[in-house]
Formats: structure tokens, sequence, C-alpha cells
């Protein structure tokens, strides 16, 4: 799968495979702009600690 996206990095085209193959809900990254998707969610670490620690 990781072969046939079309992300420019082939280590992030491997993260976004893994996710959907497993059904993730999301991948954590410092850099959300290298992937052109919007399934499944991406957020950068300070987004997902927001998240966390905003949930009541």
């Amino acid at each position: 799968m990781a072969l046939n996206v079309n992300f420019k990095d082939f280590e992030d085209a491997i993260q976004y495979s893994t996710a959907v193959i497993n059904h993730l809900d999301a991948i954590i990254t410092r850099n959300p702009g290298d992937f052109p998707i919007s399934t499944p969610r991406i957020l950068t670490p300070e987004q997902l600690i927001q998240e966390l620690t905003n949930t009541p």
C-alpha cells in the first residue's frame, strides 16, 4: 500500500499505510503538512496533549 500512495516521503507513506491497515484514529506527527490526507486525522503532539487533557 505504501508504494501506491502519493506521498513525497516514503516513511510517511509507511506510517499512513500502517494507520489505515490497523484502523487507527489518528497519526501523531510534528510535520502534519507531510500528510496530504484527512483520514485518519493528523495531529501534532501538542494537539494530542490538548485533546487528552481537555477530555472530561
